[in-house]
């Protein structure tokens, strides 16, 4: 058995590691300034004609032998669907997180004036530069956010696939859209 003494063990950090280390560091330290983005594009692919025309008769066979009402809609119930372009059309969360953030704004704010405080301020501002081509990463306080519907100039709507298009002409192709 060892007496307890014995010498450390160093271990020396190479400096490209540490000057990476240090740079993702910062870049983090940037993004977290930025605050959440949300996602305003397609989350839920909507029903084709062809499944609603078989939901449908699904729905009037059983009315045929009593167990639904007759004349009944098998797509009661069920929002519209938003037409994203491209011939995609889905539901988006978009508009509920929008709610959602209202209603907390409405009910507690105080907090959401605090929590709002930790980040560049939701939809306001003056219209951002955008990320450079070069994929660096700007300043975050010459960022901004835009509110549901508006976008600055020259950059189509989010979730539009212009959008995505145009997130491709940034330099963004690596970006999973």
């Amino acid at each position: 058995m060892g007496s307890g003494k014995g010498g450390g063990t160093t271990v020396e950090i190479p400096k490209w590691a540490e000057d990476a280390m240090k740079s993702n560091l910062q870049k983090a330290n940037q993004f977290s300034e930025i605050g959440y983005m949300p996602y305003y594009g397609p989350d839920v692919a909507a029903f084709t004609p062809m499944q609603e025309a078989g939901m449908q008769g699904a729905y009037d066979a059983a009315a045929a032998f009593g167990l639904a009402e007759k004349g009944g809609d098998a797509l009661a119930g069920i929002p519209e669907a938003k037409d994203f372009g491209g011939g995609r059309m889905g539901y988006s969360s978009g508009d509920l997180f929008d709610q959602a953030r209202a209603e907390f704004e409405g009910r507690s704010p105080q907090q959401a004036s605090a929590f709002n405080a930790m980040f560049k301020p939701y939809g306001g501002g003056e219209p951002g530069a955008g990320f450079p081509a070069d994929g660096s990463i700007p300043d975050p306080k010459q960022l901004t956010s835009n509110p549901a519907g508006t976008s600055p100039e020259g950059v189509p709507p989010v979730g539009t696939p212009e959008f995505y298009a145009w997130l491709q002409s940034q330099g963004f192709g690596g970006f999973p859209v």
